[in-house]
């Protein structure tokens, strides 16, 4: 599997899992400590993800 493919995964599952932790944070009248721990977590994930993608594309540029 290529690095770009498994990347765009990898942002996809953040992207779940912070949009999930999102979900439950509003859902319940209380602020519980696992839907933030997910949503925080998810947005590191997709911003490393972001990162991670810009990375391979200006390494792929420049080869």
């Amino acid at each position: 599997m290529h690095k770009n493919l498994r990347v765009r995964i990898g942002l996809i599952g953040n992207l779940l899992i912070f949009f999930w932790g999102i979900s439950r944070i509003f859902a319940e009248n209380t602020i519980a400590f696992i839907p933030v721990i997910l949503a925080v977590g998810g947005f590191i994930g997709v911003l490393g993800s972001i990162y991670k993608l810009k990375k391979l594309d200006i390494d792929k540029r420049q080869s």
